[in-house]
């Protein structure tokens, strides 16, 4: 179980990518995991069963983390597509066996901030373009943040589906105009509640949040090579193309031109 000051000092990534297991391929670790790893599952079923005697089976949106020396084996009956990241941190690292067992699952969520930010991770590391590796242990203590916090809000899941309505509210509607009022409204809630519910959960700002996910768009955008820097700025709400440039630069040290470029 996680405690409140957990904390991975991440030393190096090893591997990154997407994968598809099926019957043809056999994975298990008789002797256990070398490193740390985390599992999302973009498609299909698999069972891990655990030497130790556990068994769990994970399926479409499902996230695991896994410490290492854990031993098991991997189980499918068709096609498992899912992302993998496995890396070491620091032997020195604070609170290193913070989580007393050999895995932590968060199961039955479709987790669409870890899917970005996984996105992300493995497409720097697969581009393998300067500076990669640092970019890419930013994207996993980012990604390990968003784990530890998703599973802290599983502790307190009562005011989590409380803002639930508000939080799926903002990831529909990120290109348009949203305030405090309209979010505290469809949770049920007055506005001074859902401010203070929403920063104890979340620990940042509603509009931040929206913000976040506009980066992301923004850049897969910009990626896609298909739309002006215009363009680009109104499909994630901006009317001011100024200001988005602005934006964008503030959040990722480069201007939208200058990161179009990179692709």
């Amino acid at each position: 179980m996680f405690s409140e000051d957990f904390y991975l000092d991440i030393e190096k990534i090893h591997i990154a990518h997407e994968f598809i297991l099926d019957r043809v391929h056999r994975c298990e670790y008789p002797y256990g995991r070398s490193h740390y790893g985390l599992v999302y599952v973009l498609n299909g079923k698999a069972e891990y069963r655990f030497f130790a005697g556990d068994r769990i089976t994970i399926t479409d949106g499902d996230i695991l983390f896994l410490s290492p020396n854990c031993a098991y084996s991997i189980v499918t009956e068709k096609e498992f597509k899912h992302y993998t990241v496995n890396f070491d941190i620091h032997e020195d690292s604070s609170n290193l066996n913070a989580l007393g067992q050999p895995y932590c699952l968060l199961q039955g969520k479709k987790l669409e901030q870890i899917e970005r930010t996984l996105k992300e991770l493995v497409g720097a590391w697969s581009l393998k373009k300067a500076g990669y590796e640092m970019r890419s242990t930013g994207y996993l203590y980012e990604l390990l943040s968003q784990f530890y916090f998703e599973f802290m809000v599983e502790q307190n899941s009562m005011f989590y589906q409380r803002l639930l309505p508000a939080k799926e509210y903002i990831e529909q509607h990120f290109k348009y105009p949203v305030t405090l009022e309209q979010l505290a409204f469809v949770c049920n809630m007055s506005v001074t509640n859902f401010r203070r519910e929403w920063k104890k959960i979340y620990s940042q700002a509603p509009m931040q949040y929206r913000d976040s996910i506009r980066l992301y768009y923004a850049k897969e955008y910009l990626k896609s090579g298909y739309y002006t820097i215009t363009e680009v700025a109104k499909r994630c709400g901006f009317d001011d193309v100024s200001y988005f440039v602005r934006f964008f630069k503030q959040r990722t040290g480069v201007t939208p031109g200058d990161f179009k470029k990179i692709f």
